[in-house]
């Protein structure tokens, strides 16, 4: 019986090894800067943010993966020129892009990557504020008034990703096009995002 149950523990653990390495699972931390944008027809500037949250990473194999996030996401416009001043905005958003990647591993500790796939989003905060210092709930009715229609709290859009990575410490570039608009108005304007994070996976 002490041998079967020997036997049975060390087949068992050699089941569990084959399967992390078939498919290593990795979890992890990360944080950046956003600088966003919008395609308004107005005059504005772009607005830095910030973005901070968790990742999961599966690795089908040593080159090919798929990720997913979850962070708050930090955007928005600032200088909108309107008939009573300038205005900003600045929405924050829990975002959870999905990508697929590839990555070129060039010794056991460097590696470089890139990332492509959907996201979606959704605004749980944000005010208009004009430049003499009111603001308004930039879900309000009023805020509505001044953008045209009403702000569209979901987001649906397509980022991508490059980086690279030393020793599970990773730096990286991306861009995120919304597909979505990002108000109920005539126009087509939609929001779009360059990021510059590190992240750490273990």
């Amino acid at each position: 019986m002490k041998k079967l149950l020997v036997s049975f523990f060390a087949l068992f653990v050699c089941l569990t090894t084959s399967a992390q390495e078939a498919g290593k699972m990795r979890f992890g931390v990360t944080a950046g800067m956003n600088i966003s944008s919008a395609n308004l027809e107005r005059s504005h500037s772009s607005k830095i943010g910030f973005q901070a949250g968790i990742i999961g990473e599966y690795n089908f194999t040593e080159n090919i993966f798929i990720n997913a996030t979850a962070r708050y996401s930090m955007r928005g416009v600032k200088n909108v020129d309107v008939n009573i001043g300038k205005l900003e905005w600045n929405p924050g958003y829990i975002e959870i892009p999905i990508h697929f990647g590839y990555r070129w591993a060039f010794t056991e500790t460097f590696k470089v990557f890139a990332e492509a796939g959907p996201y979606a989003a959704y605004a749980i905060s944000g005010k208009i504020k004009a430049n003499d210092g009111s603001d308004v709930g930039l879900f309000s009715d009023e805020a509505a008034i001044v953008l045209g229609g009403k702000y569209n709290k979901f987001e649906a859009g397509v980022g991508v990703n490059i980086g690279i990575e030393f020793s599970g410490i990773q730096l990286k570039a991306g861009y995120d096009a919304a597909l979505t608009k990002m108000a109920d108005m005539s126009n087509s304007a939609k929001n779009n995002n360059i990021s510059i994070c590190l992240a750490y996976l273990f």
